[in-house]
């Protein structure tokens, strides 16, 4: 995935080998399958902020990220759109099928597939893949693993307005001159994030239905944290007690990630000070307000909670935020 600074990038190639890094390059490492000797491709990529935005074209192949490639490459949240053709995509026991306009969710850390056909008496679809860092996207694992792969359809409900928006988006970005772009990327995860938790509920990845299975558990769990990280005192015992088990029965269901419950707590308040920091580099929020929104009561311990997970300070990474924005409206505020 390219990064913030990274100019607009724009490739074309005429092989498999070359698709392959090519894929690699804006994304993450993947598997290709195909039925002809020519493989071509493009891929032209640009950023909106902290956000990758890139468009994607190529003759009617497989593409998926399987159990074996999973450990190489970032953790993304990923939207794809169809422009042109049609796809299917499968994930977490889920599959999807997409015609043009309609959008589905999916994760680069868990395997996924997708299968992509160019319209009739054209020889290439076309896609457009907006790609967030994992941890800049305000969705849940427990919430994640039940909407992936799920149709956002562009022709009735939130999936029109959604998917309006991210066409325009993509169309106009080069004339958008917006100047703080890292906040209109946050607005549109979050409004994909809302859209993606009220999708109906239906069976979870193991198949399994009912507000027991561990999946649906841990679903509960995630939403109550979400909910309530600005309460300093939220932990492992409110948890349980809001989904109605026994701490030692949460921190078992937790022991299938790989974080513990407090340190899902405090890397999400971290996550969203982060982009609250981020988002806010034009209005007039102290960082010890950031702080207390997301459950610090000392600006100290903030302070180096902050550094040790991001390796800079909250001041150090919004007059970051500041320099590269391009907003004339950002300040940095040295002594807040």
């Amino acid at each position: 995935m390219l990064s913030e600074s990274t100019p607009a990038t724009h490739h074309r190639v005429q092989d498999e080998r070359g698709w392959r890094s090519l894929l690699r390059e804006h994304f993450v490492p993947l598997d290709v399958g195909h039925r002809r000797a020519d493989l071509s491709g493009a891929v032209e990529s640009r950023m909106l902020g902290h956000v990758q935005v890139s468009t994607v074209s190529s003759v009617d192949q497989e593409i998926s990220r399987p159990a074996s490639l999973l450990r190489d490459g970032e953790a993304l949240m990923q939207v794809g759109l169809v422009r042109s053709g049609e796809a299917v995509v499968e994930q977490d026991g889920r599959r999807a099928h997409l015609r043009p306009g309609d959008f589905v969710l999916y994760e680069s850390a868990r395997p996924f597939d997708w299968n992509l056909r160019a319209p009739t008496g054209s020889p290439q679809w076309e896609l457009s893949v907006y790609s967030w860092r994992r941890d800049d996207f305000r969705l849940s694992e427990g919430f994640s693993r039940d909407v992936t792969a799920r149709a956002f359809v562009a022709d009735e409900g939130m999936g029109r307005v959604l998917s309006n928006l991210l066409c325009s988006v993509l169309d106009e970005q080069e004339t958008l001159g917006l100047g703080h772009d890292g906040e209109v990327a946050d607005h549109i995860g979050d409004l994909i994030a809302v859209a993606a938790q009220s999708l109906p509920r239906g069976a979870t990845a193991l198949g399994a239905a009912g507000g027991g299975s561990a999946v649906s558990l841990l679903a509960r769990a995630d939403a109550f944290i979400d909910a309530n990280l600005a309460d300093p005192d939220l932990g492992p015992a409110q948890v349980a007690d809001a989904i109605a088990v026994s701490t030692r029965q949460l921190h078992r269901l937790f022991a299938t990630r790989d974080q513990t419950v407090a340190q899902t707590i405090r890397s999400r308040r971290l996550h969203g000070a982060r982009r609250e920091i981020r988002s806010s580099i034009a209005r007039d929020k102290s960082l010890r307000e950031i702080a207390r929104n997301w459950g610090f009561v000392d600006l100290a311990v903030f302070g180096r909670a902050f550094r040790q997970a991001f390796g800079t300070s909250p001041r150090e990474y919004r007059q970051l935020m500041c320099a590269v924005s391009g907003d004339p409206r950002a300040v940095t505020r040295p002594h807040r």
